[in-house]
Parts: structure tokens; sequence; C-alpha cells
């Protein structure tokens, strides 16, 4: 299953929340794979940290590479294909191609998180058009509001499944906030995240979150959330699959 993670507006936290929950269902035995289908500003590897793949998703229809030698197998525990940081490879490639691997995005993992662009355009409609079905992520903020649901407007008229919405960043007011989502937006409320500073401290180590704190209110969240989509109960660290 294709899943692109999408907002309409940046700083929203969708990255992060992309890199942690990929993290996740693999640590729940989930065959995950995170791609980067921001092809003109993507920062997924960035999130993860060092060591960087040394081959991207610019390289399979720059340099004809196939899509198997793209697919890099982090160290923090998840696969992934990554988007070129080479400034040259800025806007160099279409997005209408990312219609070209969608069939071996589908075969290459169970599931497969795409991480759309910040900001709703040509590249954000091609990546909702890839996908079995779509996250929206916003935070609790008007403007953060409209822009998801400019979001998810295209995907309805694009007949994209919406599977619901994650709510990030809240630092206070959580049933009002969870109330005016649903509101605004008109689709299942999936989880809500609270605001964590460790998400931040973390980055400045080069590091997702899930590994550098992994007890961290977000990351809780998080795996909960992961708990759902993969199937598992998640209590206080330990797992159990369902029956």
């Amino acid at each position: 299953m294709i899943i692109t993670i999408a907002s309409g507006k940046g700083g929203v936290g969708k990255s992060n929340f992309v890199a942690n929950l990929g993290l996740c269902l693999s640590d729940f035995g989930v065959d995950t794979l995170i791609v980067d289908g921001n092809l003109s500003n993507g920062d997924l590897s960035c999130i993860l940290g060092p060591p960087f793949p040394e081959r991207t998703i610019h390289d399979i229809f720059s340099e004809g590479i196939s899509f198997e030698d793209a697919v890099f197998s982090h160290p923090a525990g998840v696969k992934m294909v990554a988007s070129s940081l080479a400034l040259e490879d800025v806007e160099a490639i279409p997005p209408q191609n990312l219609w070209k691997v969608r069939t071996q995005l589908s075969k290459s993992a169970d599931i497969v998180l795409v991480d759309a662009p910040g900001t709703l355009g040509s590249n954000t409609l091609e990546t909702l058009k890839i996908a079995d079905r779509v996250i929206l992520i916003t935070t609790p903020e008007i403007t953060s509001f409209s822009n998801t649901l400019k979001t998810k407007m295209v995907a309805d008229k694009n007949g994209i499944e919406i599977f619901g919405t994650v709510l990030n960043k809240v630092r206070k007011n959580e049933k009002r906030m969870r109330r005016i989502a649903k509101e605004w937006l008109g689709t299942p409320l999936l989880c809500s995240l609270p605001y964590d500073s460790n998400v931040i401290k973390s980055s400045e180590y080069g590091r997702a979150v899930l590994r550098h704190k992994p007890r961290s209110a977000y990351s809780v969240g998080i795996r909960k959330f992961g708990a759902k989509l993969a199937n598992v109960t998640y209590k206080a660290g330990r797992r159990k699959k369902l029956k």
C-alpha cells in the first residue's frame, strides 16, 4: 500500500512524521519503505541523519539506474528512497515521472510512505496521484487548516482516498483542537501528536527523535499510531501481535 503524507503548508512536521513513522513500522516488523517525493527540496534523509544515500530518486530518471539500486537501507532501521540534495538537481526532473515508478513502489514493501512537498503544486499533485491512500497532516492553526483543506479538495477531485488526518504540534486544548480539525477537514482524525521540543533537539544531533529520544511524548504518540497501522498492541515499549 502506498500512503502519501501531505499538508499543503510547510512547517507542520510532515517529514519528521514520515521518517519516524517509517522507523516505528519497521520496528513493529512491517516491511516499510519511506520515499522523499519532494523532487526540488527534499530533506527526508537529513532527518534520519548520516550516512546519506549515494543514489537518489533523481538518479533513476537522469542516469537510468534501477529502482532497486536507489533503495537505501538506513542504519537507523528503515528502507528509504531519498531525493537529491544537490543544487543542480532542483527541478531537474518533471514530477510526472513519479508515475513511472509507481509499480516498483507498490511492490517494494508492504507499506510505502511518500513524503509530499510542503506546498500545493504539480509535484504534490503527482505524489497524491500515485497513492492508494492519503494521510493529511496539519497543525492547530487556521492557516494550516485552510491549506490542508485545499490539499483535501485536490485529492477528492482526483478520486484519491483520504485515510484521515494527523493533528500535529498540539500544545493545549487538545479536545477543542481535535473538534475544530474535524469541522474544517471533515475527515477521520487518526491521531494527535504533542508539540515536543525533543523533535527539534534531535534534529540538531542529526537523528530522528524516535531514536534520539525514544521515550519522549512525540515518540510515544508515533508508536501508538504506528501500532494501529501495524496491527499490534503497544504499551510502554512492549508490543504483542494481535490474533
